[in-house]
């Protein structure tokens, strides 16, 4: 049977599955609670120098939703507001419990930098057992604001400086998480690993605005009639965090913790296919809860035994060759779309080739799709609009 079991940043774990440092790893307590549903480890939420500076305004969470379906949560939630003495001692309780599992501090929501405040910190929890330290140079938004989370990450100089200080006091591993919309996110993590990281997590939320009550003209997540930008998290997030775990994988000799919309297996899957070593999961746990570990697990030792992989090593990186830039990309292969025989009549291809693309299908007497080969240009519009699975397909041409 293959094996989960995985070595991330040089810290053993029984599987790559990670909480993400958010509301599902508020305490030590929700860690304990985490573990032992099955995960194999925890970044904890982002420390807070002084706890004053992490008072949380309420509500916090909204729901960004396609109908009932949700697609993604914007939060504005600060770093925690527990003292990090006592984040020191229960570290060093739930380390004492959970040797088997990867126990990471995510580092630091202050206002400014501060040099000694960072130092101080990685003394600390490295005297107190934590297996590594995840460097917040991504939070999209009140660190930001603040001085600290994506502003750090938008600079290579600032992401290199305070990676330094943090790496030159401790021995652990440390991660720099980085922000996704930045120029250059190759670059950024080169400086990271050249100031010392021995890792890499991406991608963080995506600053946001949830929508706008149109009746109050308040955007969504109204606090007292006023609303922040707030952080994008999940589903809606997935296509930039792969586009960034790719990106950084191509510029780094370094593990990754991708993270950004892993709700199932599958996305897990393709996370290590494009470079990542462990997967880091936040919204799909606050949607549904600790125990997805479970099947996430088995999906994915259930793919690993299928495809004839052993260890995840086996098949971390195997889609990077196939991403190439567009201008080295066949112009010779060309495909057409074809109609099959469930094709249902809804007309939904019909409309979106005749007013957004080339107007090639018409529908039959009997209501079914056809496609005028001569006029199909092979886009792969109808594909993505039908709402038949194998009906609407693109064929190579001849």
């Amino acid at each position: 049977m293959p094996t989960l079991k995985c070595s991330f940043a040089g810290v053993e774990m029984p599987n790559p599955f990670m909480l993400a440092s958010a509301p599902p790893t508020a305490s030590t307590a929700m860690a304990d609670a985490c573990f032992r549903h099955g995960w194999g480890g925890v970044v904890l939420k982002t420390l807070t120098y002084r706890a004053k500076l992490s008072s949380n305004v309420t509500p916090r969470i909204s729901a960004y939703k396609n109908g009932k379906e949700i697609l993604g949560f914007t939060n504005c939630e600060l770093g925690t507001p527990h003292p990090i003495e006592e984040w020191a001692e229960d570290v060093y309780k739930l380390k004492k419990q959970w040797r088997d599992q990867g126990v990471f501090v995510s580092l630091l929501h202050t206002e400014g930098l501060f040099e000694n405040e960072w130092r101080e910190t990685a003394r600390m929890f490295s005297e107190a057992g934590a297996d590594g330290f995840e460097l917040n140079f991504s939070c999209s938004h009140g660190m930001a604001e603040a001085g600290g989370g994506a502003s750090i990450g938008s600079s290579d100089e600032l992401v290199k400086r305070v990676t330094r200080w943090v790496a030159e006091e401790t021995d652990l591993p440390v991660l720099a998480k980085l922000p996704a919309m930045v120029s250059d996110l190759p670059g950024k993590a080169q400086a990271a690993k050249k100031a010392g990281a021995r890792g890499i997590s991406a991608i963080n939320t995506l600053n946001s605005i949830c929508g706008v009550d149109i009746r109050t003209f308040v955007p969504y997540g109204s606090v007292g009639g006023a609303a922040p930008l707030q952080g994008l998290s999940g589903r809606a997030i997935k296509p930039v965090a792969l586009r960034s775990v790719a990106q950084i994988a191509r510029a780094v000799d370094l593990p990754i913790s991708g993270i950004g919309g892993i709700y199932k297996w599958q996305d897990a899957v393709e996370f290590i296919l494009l470079g990542a070593s462990s997967l880091q999961v936040c919204s799909a746990v606050m949607e549904y809860g600790y125990r997805i570990i479970k099947d996430l697990c088995e999906g994915l030792q259930r793919y690993m035994q299928e495809m004839g992989f052993r260890e995840i090593d086996e098949f971390r990186g195997l889609a990077l060759p196939n991403l190439q830039k567009h201008s080295a990309l066949s112009r010779e292969f060309r495909v057409r779309a074809h109609s099959g025989d469930n094709c249902i009549g809804c007309g939904r291809c019909v409309r979106s080739c005749r007013d957004s693309a080339y107007q090639a299908i018409e529908l039959s007497e009997d209501h079914k799709a056809v496609v005028d080969r001569e006029k199909c240009d092979g886009c792969g519009l109808c594909v993505c609009i039908c709402p038949v699975d194998g009906c609407m397909t693109m064929q190579p041409v001849q």
